[in-house]
């Protein structure tokens, strides 16, 4: 007798044998995805189109330098704040990308200044703020 040929018989356990695998498959991955640092906060569904908003940017790193003033802004936000700008400014335009890239070394350099505990900080996050001003017109 040729497979799918048996009278009665549908495949049933073969299909539900395919759906526990595939499900293991799926957990196996998600597991995967949060064990290199991945949250389902990460993940972004939305459509971007054209170029940023930039007045959000500019809000963000107007508390950043509240947060700086105050002494209690970490390396690790300026991280979380550059993958977020980053994601941002991927689908816009050449002149806009290389504004971002601008803003994008003076946050790194913030970033490292944040970890030696660098005076000139402000400085930084004062330029790099200037900076999204001229990216965002």
């Amino acid at each position: 007798m040729a497979w799918g040929k048996k009278s009665g018989g549908g495949g049933g356990g073969i299909a539900w044998l395919a759906l526990l695998v595939s499900l293991a498959a799926l957990w196996v991955s998600w597991k995967a995805y949060e064990r290199t640092g991945g949250r389902l906060q990460d993940l972004d569904t939305r459509v971007s189109v054209g170029d940023p908003e930039p007045a959000d940017w500019r809000t963000e790193l107007e508390r950043a330098r509240e947060r700086l003033a105050k002494g209690d802004l970490e390396p690790e936000e300026v991280a979380r704040m550059r993958e977020s700008l980053s994601r941002s400014f991927r689908d816009a335009s050449e002149g806009t990308r290389r504004g971002w890239r601008e803003l994008d070394s003076d946050l790194e350099r913030l970033q490292g200044q944040l970890r030696e505990g660098s005076s000139r900080a402000k400085e930084t996050l004062d330029s790099a703020v200037e900076k999204m001003k001229r990216v965002g017109d």
